[in-house]
C-alpha cells in the first residue's frame, strides 16, 4: 500500500511527538533506541522480519533526535539578559520579511552589551525594525532594546510563538526601544546565491506593486513571492474565510507550476532530458531560496529534485516515497517543524493529492475530463486538511470547495504569467510596466471570488477543536474507504457488523465511564496578558464567563484580544453557549475581550456594575448586548446566580449608592463574586481595592475562600494584609501580563499573600490556571510549569 520509507517516516514522526510529550530522559530513548537497532539487526541476521524493531527503532531515534535538537543553542549570556535592555551587534543571515507595519530580520548574535557589561554571544534573534528600515540581508548591525524569550502558549491548545520559532533556530526576540536607531556596521556579508535570490525578489515585490498599484499589485506580491506585506486585514481575512488563504502564501502549488513551466519551455526548444533537467533543477532551487524555504516551498522543492532525478537513475517515480523523503529531511533538520501548522497542512494536502486525488478521478466519470481532474484535486486535498484545518484554527469553510473550484485555474495562470511579466519587469521595467495589466483581470478575479464566498452564510463555520485521537480515527477511516474504493481491501457484512458494534461498544462505555466521574465546578483563569477573563463552568454544565480581557487603556495597539485567544479558548475549553457574561467593570482589560464572545456565542443574561467609564469598548458592549436583545442586569449585592447542581455565585459588590469621590471610582464599584460549591468557595474580586475591601470587611461579610482571584493584577493598593487574613486563601491566581508596564504584580502583595500562607499562581508564569473541585477536595493544573518563561 505504502513504501518502506514511508512507513519509516511516519514511525520516525511518532517518535518525535513522543519524545516532545513525555517526561522519559535522553538516556532513556537513546536505550530504547540502540535497543531497538540491535533486535532489528539480529532479526535480519537470522533472516527472520525486522518490520516492528525497524519501525520501534525508527520511533525512539525520533523521540531522542527532537529531545536533543529541539531547542535553539543560545549563549548563556544571551539567556541571562533575558527581561533586560541590551545592545546587540551581529549579522542579518537571513532575508528580512516585510510586513504591513514592521520589518523583522533574523540576527546572528556576535556581541551583547547588558548591565554594563561588553560580552561575545552568539544564537539568533529575531529582531523587528520599523517599516522604514532599510537593513538588508548580510548587513552588520547594532541596535538596542528588551531582550525577551518568545512566549509559549498561555492557554489550552494555543499557538506556541516559542516552538514556532525553535522550529526555526531561533531563541530570542529584540524589542527595540522607541526611536532606536539601527547602526550598520558593515554591508555585504550574504551567502552569494542567498544575495541573489534576495535582490531578485525585492526587485520582483517592487516590480510588482509599482506596475499594479493598490491590491492587484499585493495580491500578486503576495501569489508569487509570498510577500504578503501590503494585503490589508479585510482583504486577509475575506481570503481566510472563502478557504483561499493559502493563496496568499507560497506553497507547493507555485513550485509545481514553476517547475512545470520550465519543463514545458525545454521540451519546446528540443533541449536534451539531461540539460533540462539540470535547469529545471536550479530555478526551482533558486525559487524556493527566493521565497523563504518555508515548509511548504521546501517539501515541493525536495519532491520536485527526487522526481527530475528518477528517469535519469533509471528509477521509477514513486509520489509517496518522494514525500516520504522529504519529510524525513525536514524533520531530522528541525524535529519541530512536525508541530508547525504549516507543515502538517502542506504534508497532508500533498498526500491527499497523491492518494486520494487518482481514486475519485476514476469515480466522477459523469464529468467532463476538463473538470474531473480538477474536481478531485481539489476535494482530495479539502478532506486531507480538514481535521488539521479545525484543530488549528477551529474553523472550516463550507464553500471553501466551491472557492477553489474558481480561483485554481485562475492562479495556475496568473503565477507562470506573473513570473514571466516580473522576471521581464526587473531586467526591463519599462517593457514590464507595458505587460503587467494583462494581470489586473485575472487578480481581480480571484479577489472578487475571495470577497464574495467570505459573505456567504457558510463561509467559516465555527468547529471545536477535534482530540488527537478523534483525527488519528478520521484518517485511519479514510485510508481504509480508499483502499476500498481501490479494490485493495475487502469489506464484508461481518466486518461492518463488527465495525459499528465496536463503535457502539465504545460510546457505551465512555458514556459509563463518564457517570462514574464525580461532578466538578472548574473555574478556568485564562492568560488574557495584562487583564482578566475568567470561565466557570459549574457541574450542571452551565458557564458564567468573568471579564474578557483587552488591551490596557493608554497603551491601545489594535491587537484584538477577543477574536485572538478568548473565543479561541473557549472553544476548546467546549464552551457552545454562556449562561451569564459577568463583567466586573468597563476597564478596557476586562471588557475589550467580550465583543468578540458576544459576536461568536449566544449568552443568556448579561449582568455589569453599570458604573460609566469613557473606556472605548464599553459603549460597543452595550450596544451589543441590546442589538441582541440579551437579557441585562445591573449587578448589586444580595444577588444570588444559580449555576446549578449546588454551585452558585453570591454578589457582594458593588451596592446602591454607587461609590463616588474615590481614588479610583471604576475600581470600587467592580463586582466581587463568591462562587460555592459544597465546601469549596472561591472569591472573584475584579479590580477592587483598598476602600472596597475596607467596606467588605466592615459588613462583615463571610470572606473566607478556598481560592482567590487576587484584586487588580497584584497591585499596592489591594490585597490588604487585613483583607487576606479575612480571606484565608489556600490558592491565589494573579491575572497579569509579562512585562506589564505598571510592575504588577507588587512585592508588597507576593509577601502578603506568602503570609497567608497561600499557593500563588500567575498567568504570566503558569499560563491559564485551572481549579477543579468536588466540593470537597481542589485540584490546581496549569498550562506550563513556573520555570517555563
Amino acid at each position: 500500500m505504502f513504501p518502506p520509507i514511508a512507513w519509516i517516516a511516519a514511525a520516525f514522526a511518532a517518535g518525535i511527538a513522543l519524545g516532545r510529550w513525555s517526561v522519559l530522559s535522553a538516556w532513556i530513548w537513546f536505550a530504547a533506541s540502540t535497543g531497538s537497532v540491535l533486535a532489528a539487526a539480529w532479526c535480519v541476521n537470522l533472516r527472520r522480519p525486522a518490520t516492528v524493531p525497524l519501525l520501534a527503532g525508527a520511533a525512539t531515534v525520533g523521540a531522542l533526535w527532537v529531545m536533543l535538537h529541539a531547542d535553539p543553542v543560545a549563549a548563556p549570556v544571551l539567556t541571562a539578559a533575558f527581561g533586560r535592555d541590551v545592545t546587540l551587534a551581529g549579522v542579518v543571515v537571513r532575508p528580512p520579511q516585510r510586513g504591513s507595519e514592521r520589518v523583522r530580520a533574523v540576527v546572528s548574535v556576535e556581541h551583547i552589551d547588558s548591565a554594563g557589561r561588553s560580552s561575545p554571544a552568539d544564537g539568533l534573534v529575531l529582531v523587528t525594525f520599523p517599516q522604514s528600515s532599510d537593513v538588508l540581508y548580510g548587513d552588520r548591525i547594532a541596535i538596542s532594546g528588551r531582550l525577551v524569550r518568545p512566549p509559549p502558549a498561555g492557554n489550552p491548545g494555543e499557538f506556541s510563538y516559542r516552538d514556532y520559532l525553535a522550529s526555526r533556530g531561533i531563541g530570542a526576540v529584540l524589542y527595540p526601544q522607541r526611536h532606536a536607531h539601527v547602526h550598520v556596521i558593515e554591508h555585504g556579508l550574504a551567502t552569494p546565491i542567498l544575495a541573489a535570490a534576495d535582490i531578485v525578489r525585492r526587485r520582483m515585490t517592487s516590480f510588482l506593486l509599482t506596475a499594479l498599484p493598490g491590491q492587484r499589485g499585493a495580491l500578486m506580491a503576495s501569489l508569487l513571492l509570498g510577500d504578503d506585506g501590503a494585503i490589508g486585514p479585510e482583504a486577509r481575512d475575506d481570503f481566510a474565510r472563502s478557504g483561499l488563504l493559502h493563496v496568499l502564501v507560497v506553497s507547493g502549488a507555485q513550485v509545481g507550476l514553476v517547475l512545470a513551466s520550465v519543463l514545458w519551455l525545454g521540451r519546446l526548444l528540443r533541449v536534451p532530458l539531461l540539460p533540462a533537467s539540470g535547469v529545471a533543477a536550479a530555478v526551482t532551487l533558486f525559487f524556493a531560496l527566493m521565497t523563504g524555504w518555508v515548509p511548504s516551498v521546501a517539501r515541493a522543492a525536495m519532491m520536485a529534485l527526487i522526481g527530475l532525478a528518477a528517469p535519469l537513475l533509471q528509477r521509477g517515480r514513486d509520489a509517496h516515497a518522494a514525500l516520504a523523503v522529504a519529510a524525513l529531511a525536514l524533520l531530522v533538520s528541525q524535529p519541530l517543524l512536525l508541530f508547525d501548522a504549516g507543515f502538517q497542512l502542506s504534508f497532508a494536502a500533498t498526500w491527499g493529492l497523491i492518494f486520494i486525488a487518482p481514486v475519485l478521478t476514476l469515480h466522477l466519470s459523469a464529468l467532463p475530463r476538463s473538470l474531473r481532474s480538477l474536481f478531485a484535486m481539489t476535494v482530495a486535498a479539502q478532506i486531507a486538511v480538514g481535521p488539521l484545518l479545525a484543530y488549528h484554527f477551529l474553523q472550516i469553510s463550507v464553500v471553501g470547495l466551491a472557492a477553489n473550484l474558481i480561483v485554481i485555474p485562475l492562479v495556475a495562470l496568473l503565477v507562470p504569467a506573473g513570473f514571466a511579466v516580473a522576471v521581464v519587469g526587473a531586467v526591463i521595467p519599462t517593457l514590464g510596466v507595458s505587460l503587467a495589466p494583462v494581470l489586473g483581470p485575472p487578480a481581480d478575479a480571484v479577489r472578487w471570488t475571495a470577497a464574495v464566498f467570505a459573505r456567504l452564510p457558510l463561509s467559516a463555520v465555527p468547529v471545536e477543536a477535534p482530540s488527537l485521537l478523534g483525527i488519528a480515527g478520521f484518517y485511519a477511516v479514510l485510508v481504509a474507504t480508499v483502499e476500498w474504493l481501490r479494490g485493495r481491501v475487502r469489506v464484508t457484512r461481518a466486518a461492518i457488523v463488527a465495525a459499528v458494534s465496536g463503535a457502539v461498544a465504545l460510546a457505551l462505555w465512555a458514556q459509563v465511564f463518564a457517570a462514574t466521574v464525580p461532578p466538578q465546578l472548574v473555574i478556568t483563569f485564562l492568560d488574557v496578558g495584562q487583564g482578566d477573563s475568567i470561565v466557570v463552568q459549574a457541574p450542571s454544565g452551565r458557564t458564567m464567563l468573568v471579564d474578557g480581557g483587552g488591551e490596557v487603556e493608554g497603551h491601545l495597539t489594535g491587537y484584538d484580544v477577543g477574536a485572538r485567544r478568548l473565543v479561541p479558548a473557549l472553544r476548546r475549553l467546549h464552551l457552545r453557549t454562556i449562561d451569564i457574561m459577568l463583567l466586573s467593570h468597563p476597564h478596557e482589560d476586562h471588557v475589550g475581550g467580550l465583543i468578540a464572545a458576544l459576536q461568536n456565542f449566544p449568552v443568556g443574561l448579561v449582568l455589569d456594575s453599570g458604573f460609566e467609564h469613557p473606556a472605548p469598548s464599553y459603549p460597543r458592549f452595550l450596544r451589543l448586548v441590546e442589538a441582541q436583545q440579551i437579557p441585562y442586569r445591573l449587578a448589586r449585592r444580595g444577588q444570588r446566580l444559580d449555576l446549578g447542581d449546588g454551585a452558585a455565585a453570591a454578589v457582594l459588590n458593588p451596592r446602591d449608592p454607587l461609590i463616588v469621590g474615590s481614588s479610583s471610582d471604576v475600581h470600587a464599584n467592580s463586582v466581587v463574586a463568591r462562587l460555592a460549591y459544597g465546601a469549596t468557595s472561591v472569591l472573584l474580586t475584579g479590580d477592587i481595592e483598598a476602600l472596597t475591601e475596607a467596606i467588605l470587611l466592615g459588613d462583615g461579610t463571610d470572606l473566607h475562600s478556598t481560592v482567590l482571584k487576587v484584586a487588580h493584577h497584584g497591585s499596592a493598593t489591594s490585597s490588604t494584609p487585613v483583607f487576606l487574613d479575612a480571606v484565608a486563601p489556600q490558592v491565589a491566581v494573579i491575572s497579569v501580563g509579562a512585562m506589564n508596564p505598571f510592575g504588577h504584580p507588587h512585592r508588597a502583595t507576593l509577601e502578603a499573600l506568602q503570609a497567608v500562607g497561600a499557593a500563588v499562581y500567575r498567568t504570566d508564569v503558569h499560563g491559564a490556571v485551572t481549579v477543579a473541585s468536588d466540593g470537597v477536595q481542589v485540584w490546581v493544573r496549569t498550562v506550563r510549569d513556573a520555570g517555563d518563561r
